[in-house]
């Protein structure tokens, strides 16, 4: 019990942080069911993240409309969400809906 209490204490997460963790999981999973890859590079000395979207091993049986699409963002999901709008602007149809 004593060892429960412990992790508890060390592992506090702010409401935002188990919002933007929530947000992040959700677009994650809606690029996977669409047969996509993220590629996530964090950039520690300017504070900031990019994303790269490729297709996955699953989307060769379909015909090849995606593209590589790149974005970058203060945070890691806002980089994803960056890199989603370019996909979906580029194809000309959404591809993977985020609703905000």
């Amino acid at each position: 019990m004593a060892r429960r209490g412990r992790i508890r204490n060390q592992s506090t997460m702010t409401y935002t942080e188990e919002r933007v963790a929530a947000e992040t999981g959700r677009v994650l999973l809606a690029l996977y069911r669409a047969g996509l890859e993220v590629h996530l590079t964090p950039d520690g000395l300017s504070g900031q993240a990019s994303a790269r979207i490729v297709a996955g091993p699953r989307s060769r049986r379909r015909s090849p409309v995606t593209r590589t699409a790149r974005g970058t963002g203060d945070s890691p999901l806002a980089a994803i969400c960056a890199a989603v709008e370019r996909l979906n602007e580029r194809s000309g149809a959404i591809v993977v809906a985020l609703d905000e």
